[in-house]
């Protein structure tokens, strides 16, 4: 077996695309003393961006490449649309499953008194029913915040239910994508999203450092600008300017970002996003199956076709901790442990005081890589 056995795509991917490389090589050489938004203009470096942008909101299925906004990572946009959209007396929904991405966010503004925060109840598994949502909208309710899937139980939400429902009443949707974003088709239209976060360095296989979000038509009026500062337009005012995207993209963009995300989707589309889900499907599923003959506890659903290709242990006799470093001190298998981020998911499995084990897996990981992973497990909880 070819080590280390890397299965923490959850937490970021590994092996980016060769194609990926070649033009990140190819960008650092020919242009790595070029900048966009200051003083002179690369031509080639603003149809870089552009290109990006029409990229993305192809894949999203937005409405305006214009409505594609960069930041660093899901997490700033997060902070970026529901600080920009939430005012003193509004009232958010959100779930019982999500990262602290949101929940932090949402935390604050609640401690400080500005809005008031209720959560859609999920089972053990993470898994909802969206009809409880239409006794939860009030008349001050702004937003409805959903994550995809738990990056702790796996679990894929249903999303277009609750989002069409919270449409119509005439609820704010935003979507944190981080975990399906390279697993699942994303339509904002087809979907009801009016506010999509994204994140370059999982499933889209960009760089870290790089993400952003999509607007739906006529969303951006409602979102104030939560950062500010230089844009390399209408520089003489102190305002910043009202327009896409330069209203939420102060400061110099990360171009080797952008590049990173606009080729690995470019890949992605070569490949076939079914291609990619049906090869993670398989390996979830295959490593399911494998469980099944041990002593471990497995949180979230057990189909495999109706989860991300995440899947979280518990182990009655080990530490979370030492039963990860373990796998990778014996067997050198690299996995997550505790909490990741998402106490709110493990609070609603029941593993908040214990975390769990993480296994994760993408388009790289093999079959092989999955029955060795299996048969290591075996050997420390035999032994």
């Amino acid at each position: 077996m070819k080590q280390p056995v890397y299965l923490n795509h959850a937490a970021t991917s590994n092996h980016k695309f060769a194609a990926t490389v070649e033009e990140l090589c190819h960008y650092l050489t020919e242009n790595n003393n070029l900048n966009t938004n200051r003083g002179s203009q690369n031509i080639d470096e603003l149809e870089l961006i552009f290109d990006a942008r029409q990229v993305l909101a192809n894949f999203f299925q937005a409405p305006d490449p214009a409505h594609i906004i960069f930041t660093a990572n899901a997490t700033t946009s997060l902070n970026m649309i529901l600080n920009g959209l939430l005012k003193t007396g509004d009232h958010v929904i959100t779930t019982a499953v999500e990262h602290n991405a949101v929940a932090r966010p949402l935390h604050r503004l609640e401690v400080e008194g500005q809005i008031s925060v209720t959560r859609l109840c999920c089972d053990q598994k993470g898994q909802l029913d969206p009809d409880q949502l239409k006794s939860m909208i009030r008349p001050e309710t702004k937003v409805l915040v959903m994550t995809h899937a738990s990056n702790v139980l796996g679990t894929i939400l249903p999303v277009s239910d609750c989002f069409k429902i919270a449409r119509n009443h005439g609820v704010i949707t935003v979507l944190d994508s981080a975990q399906t974003a390279g697993f699942l088709p994303i339509d904002m239209t087809e979907m009801s999203i009016d506010v999509l976060a994204f994140t370059g360095h999982k499933g889209l296989m960009g760089l870290s450092g790089i993400g952003g979000f999509a607007l739906a038509k006529n969303r951006e009026p409602m979102i104030d600008p939560w950062l500010t500062g230089g844009t390399g337009s209408a520089s003489l005012s102190f305002e910043q300017p009202v327009f896409l995207p330069d209203k939420f993209e102060p400061g110099t963009l990360n171009m080797l970002g952008i590049l990173s995300l606009k080729s690995a989707i470019q890949s992605i589309e070569r490949i076939g996003l079914n291609n990619i889900a049906a090869h993670e499907q398989l390996l979830t599923k295959r490593f399911l199956e494998g469980l099944e003959k041990l002593p471990v506890t497995v949180l979230g659903t057990s189909d495999p076709f109706s989860r991300v290709p995440v899947v979280s242990i518990t182990v009655a006799r080990l530490d979370a901790g030492e039963f990860s470093q373990l796998l990778f001190d014996r067997y050198q298998i690299i996995t997550r442990s505790g909490l990741h981020c998402a106490p709110l998911a493990h609070q609603t499995a029941g593993t908040l005081k214990s975390g769990a084990v993480r296994f994760s897996f993408g388009w790289n990981t093999s079959v092989e890589e999955i029955d060795y992973t299996l048969q290591a497990i075996k050997e420390i909880l035999s032994a």
